[in-house]
């Protein structure tokens, strides 16, 4: 007997490398303590961003602020993006 039944669509796969649209970061090489390098997804193609024991790293083009850090409560990276206020005139 074969079941002809709806089957669920198949998950979209993008090519590695590939950044997800509205995705303001790319992630990669992370290690413990958090240590690793962020790629901010501006408008400005930027350079990767190092950050050592969970330091916030700025992006120099629109001045974004990354801070990752682990959350041991659930075994899961946090990642908080931020841009400071701007100076009073």
């Amino acid at each position: 007997m074969s079941d002809n039944g709806p089957k669920p669509p198949l998950p979209f796969q993008a090519p590695a490398g590939t950044p997800i649209v509205g995705q303001p970061f790319t992630l990669s090489n992370v290690s413990l303590p958090v240590n690793g390098t962020v790629t901010c997804n501006c408008v400005v193609p930027g350079a990767a961003l190092p950050f050592m024991a969970s330091a916030p790293a700025a992006c120099p083009h629109c001045r974004a602020v990354y801070v990752v850090a682990f959350n041991p409560q659930n075994g899961q990276l946090t990642i908080a993006r931020a841009y400071p206020e701007s100076e009073p005139s």
